[in-house]
């Protein structure tokens, strides 16, 4: 009988033990959450499965003394690294704590950081009253080092929770990013037109060099001096034309894109700017001579010529009078600059802030019933919108009275649509030989109908244009506003663009994940702070003292002790 005994309790305790040993080995939960926040979502975990080689991750993200919210985020991010290395064991993560260490090596460390990219947030005080800094950010190291920003504040004037609950949603998206990228470096080709008048250089230098950091390959595609679009340009921007088109330059586009090459076009339908109503006083703007429309209208599109004015828009100053030498200015509402709001759940504007735009138009969508496209609207304008249509009689005299609120009467205009599926050719019937032959000398055949692609259309070609100078070559950031002081979402919008149709992974999608944290009501705490402590308390307790009388009782009947 003893054998048998101590046999079980051997059995029992090999049994733990070998459970541990598992259990250090492999990863795995029941996510029984309404978020589902501990759920990978499967194009990450299709990236994960594929690791080959080990990934170190460095978290900065710790320190002596974190508030409560930071402590929530830490345990997050150790959750969502730890259902990470669930799914590849090839998945390294430790924290380190910058602030550790020798004053020099810690200001060295600083440093460095600051260099790469990392900024230190200042979290509170310690019990020594001393300023305390955390460094929300992570290092993935692979074939390429890779800065992951953890925390992420897209939300101006938004509180500590409100942050840390967005970054949390996006924890998974963040990290997954950068596991990508330090595995592949290279990233993809991206090719502005330039020849027809499009924005230079200079003016989209802040895109082209973030770009760049991204790991992307970007280049200028002179329309004139190719015989065709390069199959490995993987995204083609065409920013801002301003002159003709000619047939040559369409069929070459066209053709591009019948072979799954992606576009942005960013158009301008009319010749309207601030510069020229300045400079004339009044203005009345034309059509841009693009010969274009055509090629849109097949592929599901309609830029119309109209100009949108919005009540949510940023400001212009200009010049009211002068006192001596010196103008005086004035800042007022321009309407004209409307700055939108997503309005999608498609993962390039999930989260996304607002958007500024300069002289936009209205986007009509044509139903192509041959071809199977599927339309989104990204960006629209507010419910307090109107519309002047060509031709409009530019001019100031709206600033000296204002507009009534009763003609704001359109809604929720569009001016950014995204189109996925299969495309028909503008040159399905109506080409020539020559033509033909352009492609039959690069091996290529003539399409009439797309491979699956996707390309998008945005009324405004200013949206991809940062102010630069271009005697000093000085630029500033895109999508930032003068007047505000504000940094508006341009270059996110068109960056998560760019990554959406370039990452064949979909591990963008999981940009869309919402995370709910229920949040304590500490006013309500306080209040009810007695009644609360009884219920998690003296509650309990007085449950385990009566178990205990009835358990006692049972047991006095069962076995008749006295």
């Amino acid at each position: 009988m003893k054998i048998k005994y101590f046999s079980s309790i051997i059995f029992i305790v090999v049994a733990v033990i070998l459970v541990n040993i598992i259990g250090q080995q492999f990863y795995t939960s029941i996510d029984l959450t309404e978020d589902k926040r501990y759920t990978i979502s499967s194009p990450v975990k299709n990236v994960l499965k594929n690791i080959s080689s080990d990934i170190n991750i460095r978290v900065f993200l710790t320190a002596d003394f974190l508030p409560a919210d930071y402590k929530l985020f830490k345990k997050n991010v150790i959750e969502k690294l730890n259902s990470f290395k669930g799914v590849s064991s090839k998945i390294n993560f430790f924290f380190e704590d910058p602030n550790k260490g020798a004053p020099e090596l810690v200001r060295a460390r600083g440093m460095a950081l600051n260099q790469m990219g990392i900024k230190p947030v200042r979290v509170g005080k310690d019990q020594q009253g001393k300023d305390v800094y955390v460094f929300p950010a992570a290092l993935v190291e692979a074939r390429d080092t890779v800065v992951v920003n953890l925390m992420v504040n897209d939300i101006p004037g938004a509180d500590d929770q409100t942050v840390i609950a967005n970054s949390i949603s996006l924890l998974e998206y963040n990290l997954a990013k950068g596991i990508q990228r330090a595995i592949n470096p290279n990233r993809g080709v991206i090719a502005f037109t330039e020849g027809r008048g499009e924005l230079s250089g200079g003016e989209v230098s802040d895109l082209d060099r973030t770009l760049r950091q991204q790991g992307y390959a970007v280049g200028r595609l002179r329309m004139d001096d190719i015989p065709i679009i390069n199959p490995l340009v993987d995204v083609l921007i065409i920013a801002k034309p301003q002159q003709t088109y000619n047939t040559k330059d369409k069929f070459l586009i066209d053709q591009y894109i019948m072979n799954g090459g992606k576009v942005i076009w960013l158009i301008d339908r009319l010749t309207a700017s601030l510069d020229s109503m300045i400079l004339m006083n009044r203005y009345t703007p034309y059509d841009y001579p693009l010969e274009i429309e055509d090629m849109l209208f097949t592929y599901g599109f309609r830029i119309k010529p109209n100009l949108v004015m919005d009540k949510e828009c940023t400001s212009v100053k200009l010049v009211t009078g002068t006192m001596g030498n010196a103008p005086q200015f004035d800042v007022f509402n321009w309407y004209f600059n409307p700055a939108v709001r997503p309005y999608s759940d498609n993962p390039i504007v999930k989260h996304l802030d607002r958007v500024q735009l300069r002289f936009a138009s209205t986007i009509d969508t044509i139903i192509t019933k041959k071809a199977k496209t599927k339309k989104t609207v990204l960006l629209r304008t507010s419910n307090k919108s109107m519309l002047k249509y060509s031709p409009v009689d530019l001019n100031f005299e709206f600033l000296r009275e204002e507009i009534p609120e009763t003609a704001f009467k359109e809604q929720n205009l569009p001016v950014a649509v995204l189109a996925e599926g299969e495309f028909l050719s503008n040159f399905e019937f109506n080409t020539t030989n020559d033509l033909v032959q352009l492609l039959k000398n690069e091996g290529l055949e003539h399409r009439k109908r797309s491979l699956p692609t996707k390309m998008l259309v945005v009324s405004d070609g200013d949206i991809a244009r940062n102010d630069y100078n271009p005697e000093t070559k000085e630029n500033r950031a895109l999508g930032f506003d003068r007047v505000s002081r504000y940094t508006f979402a341009n270059k996110e919008f068109l960056m998560n663009a760019i990554e959406y149709m370039v990452d064949d992974t979909g591990i963008i999608q999981a940009k869309n994940k919402e995370v709910k944290l229920n949040l304590l009501d500490c006013d309500r705490a306080e209040k009810e702070k007695s009644y609360w402590q009884f219920i998690n308390i003296v509650l309990p307790l007085l449950f385990l003292v009566l178990f205990g009388f009835i358990f006692h009782y049972i047991r006095k009947k069962r076995f008749g002790i006295q």
